[in-house]
């Protein structure tokens, strides 16, 4: 029973947001019907997001639901929910649903509205993908409603960047299928086969595993391939442009793909990957003190945070993977939290200059508590996801990347100051002499408010109870399984001599 309820509700989690953003784009003229539209299909797929979450995880268990039907050619609709997926589904659509009840009504238009959806359902058919062509073909399109606002927008070199990133997300991704169609290592039936490739005795040529990793990488923001998500936070439209920016699917592709299907190549990266975390953690912590806008001091800690997730996975221990998926999570709930917050603060006052805001604790205590607490989660206050996520992450690099563990806390620090700085020009002192007339600043209400309160708990809920977030481990296990005859090997005493004795 359980099965045939799963199988029923996977492909309506990634085609019933499509299906609704076609409508309201081009089937609905009314701004009311549209929205209402767009957020009845967004609570319809949380819930039955939820209900997939829950009926995989009620055992902490996670087995795995698959669907599977040929579509043609090689192309083939195979889908499944297990623990490495099973947590994304909901928090996706919650990330979707929040962006829909927190945009003004005056701004969430069918074009506004339809993005979100579109970016909902495809950012659930590539977590749900366990077909690397089908995954490919998502991961493209969760990109495309980003790089249509910012050709929609004035600024030339935004849109010039996200270009950039998009050809060559498109240009890594498609070579690698390919080569992988080429080699048809898990046969001519299913090249694209996740499971099946995983399963084979012959192994993908080492260059698709670098291609996935690249595109893997440039997704989460890691640096150098970082510009183009931070100026998307800064200058894109903020509620359409969030859920497809700040996403986990980086970091899931990394777990899914490059781990399972390419043992060897991530021994060999390993370290290399791990400073490359660590620099890219430093950097975005650095430069997100120095930001004077809210948006871009909050891309700057996405990057930072994306560098910390990137250190617990390369460490390729349980562990450290565990705490790299974690944390990649948690950064979604509180980066996106503090986005939507900053995105009503622009709304409000017209702009999230910092130099131009504070006092607005006065105004919007609301606003104010809730800025305040998700930036106390997303630096690892105890009680939260992020304690636990560094709590694991740093347990994985003990083992052999002890600098890293301690560059690791010294980051958490500078984030901290980061975000208190934000906090406090924002909110906190006098009014800025130069900033407009805010005596008509309002407070968070409404569905605004419900949308904040429902992300603060969720944090704090999965930091108390995190027993059923930990079951991601279940997700991860194959993934290192490969890895654990090399390690073992490496790390083995010499022989013993029998001429010795």
């Amino acid at each position: 029973m359980t099965h045939d309820l799963v199988a029923l509700a996977i492909p309506l989690l990634w085609l019933f947001p499509l299906l609704a953003a076609f409508v309201v784009q081009f089937l609905i003229r009314e701004p009311t019907r549209q929205r209402d539209v767009a957020i009845g299909v967004a609570w319809v797929v949380f819930f039955v997001a939820l209900g997939v979450f829950l009926l995989n995880g009620w055992d902490s268990h996670f087995d795995r639901d698959d669907l599977e039907s040929g579509l043609f050619m090689s192309l083939r609709f195979h889908m499944a929910v297990d623990g490495l997926n099973a947590l994304l589904l909901p928090m996706t659509a919650a990330i979707a649903l929040a962006s829909l009840l927190s945009t003004p009504r005056s701004d969430l238009r069918g074009n506004t509205a339809a993005r979100i959806l579109a970016v909902e359902g495809t950012l659930l058919g590539c977590f749900l993908a366990l077909d690397a062509a089908t995954l490919a073909l998502f991961w493209i399109g969760s990109m495309l409603p980003l790089w249509q606002d910012t050709r929609r927008s004035k600024s030339r070199p935004l849109h010039l960047v996200m270009t950039l990133a998009i050809a060559g997300t498109t240009l890594a991704l498609v070579t690698a299928l390919a080569i992988m169609a080429q080699s048809g290592a898990a046969g001519s039936a299913s090249p694209f086969d996740l499971h099946a490739l995983a399963q084979a005795s012959t192994s993908l040529p080492p260059v698709v595993g670098w291609l996935f990793l690249f595109a893997a990488l440039l997704r989460m923001g890691v640096f150098p391939v970082h510009l183009w998500l931070t100026a998307a936070g800064w200058r894109a439209p903020g509620y359409s442009a969030m859920p497809a920016l700040f996403t986990s699917l980086g970091s899931f592709a990394l777990a899914r793909v490059v781990m399972p299907l390419f043992p060897q190549l991530c021994e060999q990266v390993s370290t290399p990957l791990v400073i490359l975390g660590a620099v890219t953690a430093l950097y975005g912590a650095v430069l997100a003190v120095g930001q004077y806008d809210l948006r871009r001091v909050i891309s700057y800690f996405w990057v930072s945070q994306m560098g910390l997730v990137l250190t617990g996975l390369a460490t390729l221990n349980a562990p450290g993977v565990s705490g790299g998926l974690l944390q990649s999570m948690s950064s979604v709930v509180e980066v996106c939290g503090l986005m939507l917050i900053a995105l009503e603060v622009e709304a409000r006052a017209g702009t999230t200059d910092m130099r131009l805001l504070g006092g607005l604790v006065r105004r919007a205590p609301r606003l104010t508590t809730g800025f305040l607490l998700l930036s106390a989660s997303a630096v690892g206050f105890p009680g939260t996801i992020s304690f636990v996520a560094e709590d694991l992450a740093i347990q994985g690099l003990l083992y052999e990347h002890q600098l890293a563990a301690a560059l690791m806390l010294v980051v958490t620090a500078i984030n901290g100051v980061a975000l208190f700085k934000a906090f406090k020009q924002t909110f906190l002192g006098p009014g800025s002499q130069h900033a407009k007339d805010l005596r008509s600043f309002a407070d968070l209400r409404g569905w605004e408010y419900r949308a904040s309160v429902a992300l603060m708990a969720t944090l704090l809920i999965g930091g108390l109870m995190p027993q059923p977030l930990l079951a991601v481990r279940a997700g991860v296990v194959d993934a290192l399984r490969k890895l654990e005859p090399a390690n073992a090997v490496a790390h083995a005493a010499p022989p013993h001599d029998d001429d010795d004795d």
